[in-house]
């Protein structure tokens, strides 16, 4: 991933090419820093637009971490995995150095220490998600990339809050580990639409062919995943 450095801080960012695009756009979410721009401004020009803007970059990352509410995790809260709903137990265990996470296919069991934070919690979740998702996505991109004849040269997951998979102009794709709350349909058909960017790294007609042919009913599973987005 791109970056420039602003003081003591490194500024990570994506890059989004558009062939209509006339300007060079920065934008700043949870997710973290995004560049529109067209397909001829080179990466030297990006990098100084991000640069003289760092400053603004850095206030923008800092209010949104300020105004940022964590969802309590208690007993009795719920998650999400392969699109249903299961219930949580938190489990005090003082003679645990960290907490540690148990799916039972009926329920989630956090065995931590009493007082844990919520930070620690969150991050078990997490790791739950992301070994999940190596574990379960790796071999689909594996069955799909044989089938559809388009490798990707790098396959990495991380969390974000709003795209669900990219793919970048060097064929590397990433996927959301968040993707295990949905359903295996849902995940498939993510799978299917950053490998079909591969061959067209746009979403033109030729792009949806491409994903209708290896999928048919991709748009109701699209339907599906828009449903998942108002509850997960």
């Amino acid at each position: 991933m791109p970056s420039v450095v602003y003081g003591t801080r490194t500024i990570e960012f994506e890059v989004l090419r558009k062939a209509r695009m006339k300007n060079t756009y920065i934008q700043v979410t949870a997710d973290g820093v995004l560049v529109k721009t067209n397909k001829s401004t080179s990466m030297r020009e990006i990098n100084g637009f991000v640069t003289k803007k760092s400053a603004w970059i850095v206030k923008h990352l800092e209010n949104l971490k300020a105004k940022k509410v964590e969802k309590s995790i208690v007993t009795g809260s719920r998650l999400y995995y392969l699109g249903k709903s299961y219930y949580v137990e938190i489990e005090e265990h003082d003679e645990l150095k960290n907490a540690m996470l148990e799916f039972t296919h009926s329920k989630f069991i956090i065995k931590a220490q009493k007082g844990v934070s919520q930070e620690e919690l969150a991050w078990v979740i997490d790791m739950f998600y992301k070994q999940k998702a190596i574990e379960k996505i790796t071999p689909l991109v594996a069955k799909w990339s044989k089938e559809m004849g388009l490798t990707p040269t790098h396959v990495g997951y991380r969390k974000a809050k709003t795209r669900w998979g990219s793919c970048s102009s060097r064929d590397r794709v990433s996927f959301n580990y968040y993707l295990m709350k949905m359903s295996s349909s849902c995940i498939e058909y993510v799978v299917v639409h950053e490998l079909a960017h591969i061959a067209h790294k746009n979403h033109s007609a030729d792009f949806w062919g491409l994903v209708k042919r290896y999928l048919r009913d991709y748009k109701d599973r699209e339907e599906k995943i828009k449903g998942f987005e108002r509850v997960v």
